[in-house]
């Protein structure tokens, strides 16, 4: 494909891309002209750079997602968040739009990770910024429109259209971010009499950022020489990332649960039997319906224990608005997060239905469906297709996860079980099922994500069924992550304590 003298190659083999990515990775970096494009809402963080800079950010970020802090991220940060979702959910009486949900639950968990405090709208909002969670969407949806309208240079030189929309977004996002640098350079600086320059007191990203910049600020080294703008652009990166992927991944996943219910009855069987696997592990040998009166059966006392130790500062007023059913179900979802879905559950196989429904989702709902690269010198690709130095090259996951010759004839259809082999969950190569990317550039939060989305999934499968409102529009949204263009409308139900499988 030609267009205005630039060549562009787009390819579905797993091949090529491994060639592209692994291979070869060193011909093939983002590019230019795509940095370019997206500079205004990147800058130089890891998802928008190459080379020496990339290779930075990286570092740092990996130490992010060690065993140790994915055990911590597990017990607090993302099931305090999900019981939360769960908690809406119990008292909702009608519809809702649960990808606007978990987009909240995901940006939530994001802040705590990356900046180390909870997210709060009236403390970290002015009033003139409004939502700046909608304004980031926003700022993606204009941003993108740049690789379809060439004249976008020309609106943002006079400050007009979409171009217009874009900046104002940034500047609210923007202003938020560069308030948390510097409350948590604030708050570093109180604590220097108490550490000294070998020691990092805080383990959230921004302040091992923060810290790293520090430490070489007398160095002659690349690092010394980054400034705010710099921690600002790796907070940005990481945010989008930690945020839109899960959300819009776990969406897809309760669509399809809404389109095949008979997958989402396996789950929950599935789930049910790890938890009386669990709980007679435990000491308890009662079947559910038993072990749901018995955590029913704790008093207000208990339970709020339990809410306090999951973060739930508020419980004693919400509970205190729930009818006796709905406390019993909040007691029993605490009790489930904190006995069953505990990290080694989550992270070995014990769930191989729920974590294949999961790479299904992404299969066909990849939350990045297209990524490009730029040849920087002249090759040939494996299936023997020859790129010029300057030549664009792109590996399409939406396309890749549709391909009868890669998936079979039913590639098209939600079918978990095409995972399952011997009872256990087995992966595919990266180079065919493409949603993390592969090679030197694979996901650094790869694991965090799928241990969030089967955290946050088995919670709602466990004691909700979704159905899709009737005549309700499911379209992509114009961004570079997949999201729904009208959200996910779905009715909730709560299930029944005592259903047997």
């Amino acid at each position: 494909m030609t267009f205005l003298s630039r060549r562009s190659y787009y390819t579905v083999d797993p091949a090529n891309v491994e060639h592209i990515l692994k291979t070869n990775f060193e011909n093939y970096p983002k590019g230019g002209e795509s940095h370019y494009r997206l500079f205004d809402l990147l800058g130089n963080g890891i998802l928008n750079t190459d080379g020496n800079m990339w290779r930075m950010h990286r570092k740092l970020g990996s130490l992010e997602f060690s065993v140790k802090k994915l055990r911590h991220l597990t017990a607090s940060v993302y099931k305090r968040n999900a019981l939360k979702l769960v908690d809406e959910l119990i008292t909702s009486n009608q519809e809702v739009d649960v990808q606007e949900l978990l987009l909240d639950m995901t940006f939530q968990s994001i802040c705590e990770v990356a900046f180390g405090s909870v997210f709060d709208p009236e403390r970290d909002c002015t009033a003139e910024a409004g939502s700046i969670a909608v304004a980031l969407d926003n700022a993606q949806e204009m941003i993108t429109r740049r690789y379809m309208y060439p004249w976008w240079k020309i609106n943002k030189f006079l400050g007009i259209g979409s171009e217009r929309v874009f900046r104002e977004d940034m500047t609210k996002f923007n202003n938020f971010l560069m308030d948390m640098i510097e409350r948590k350079e604030s708050q570093m600086q109180n604590e220097v009499e108490c550490r000294d320059r070998d020691y990092a007191p805080v383990q959230d990203l921004l302040s091992r950022f923060l810290w790293a910049q520090e430490k070489t600020s007398h160095q002659d080294t690349l690092a010394s020489r980054k400034s705010k703008q710099m921690i600002k652009d790796a907070m940005m990166s990481f945010v989008l990332a930690g945020r839109d992927t899960t959300a819009s991944t776990l969406s897809w996943f309760l669509y399809c649960m809404c389109i095949y219910p008979d997958k989402q009855e396996k789950i929950f069987e599935e789930l049910v039997k790890l938890e009386n696997l669990t709980l007679r592990g435990n000491g308890n040998k009662n079947e559910i319906d038993v072990t749901a009166r018995s955590y029913s059966d704790e008093n207000g006392e208990v339970a709020a224990r339990r809410a306090h130790e999951a973060g739930q500062m508020f419980v004693n007023a919400k509970t205190s608005k729930l009818n006796d059913y709905e406390r019993n179900m909040f007691n029993l979802s605490r009790k489930f997060a904190e006995e069953v879905l505990i990290y080694e559950n989550l992270h070995s196989n014990s769930l191989p239905y729920l974590h294949s429904a999961l790479a299904e989702t992404l299969r066909l709902y990849p939350a990045v469906p297209r990524d490009g690269k730029v040849a920087l010198k002249a090759d040939i690709l494996p299936d023997g297709t020859r790129l010029r130095a300057g030549d664009q090259v792109a590996y399409i996951p939406y396309a890749m996860g549709r391909m009868q010759f890669l998936w079979g004839p039913d590639a098209s259809s939600f079918n978990p079980e095409r995972w399952i082999r011997d009872g256990c969950f087995q992966p595919e190569s990266p180079f065919k099922f493409t949603a993390f990317q592969a090679g030197p550039r694979m996901c650094l939060g790869k694991d965090a994500a799928y241990l969030q989305m089967k955290l946050t999934a088995a919670l709602l499968i466990r004691f909700f069924r979704f159905e899709l409102v009737p005549n309700h529009p499911v379209e992509y949204r114009m961004m570079n992550v997949m999201t729904m263009k009208h959200g996910l409308r779905v009715n909730v139900t709560v299930r029944k304590m005592n259903q047997e499988v």
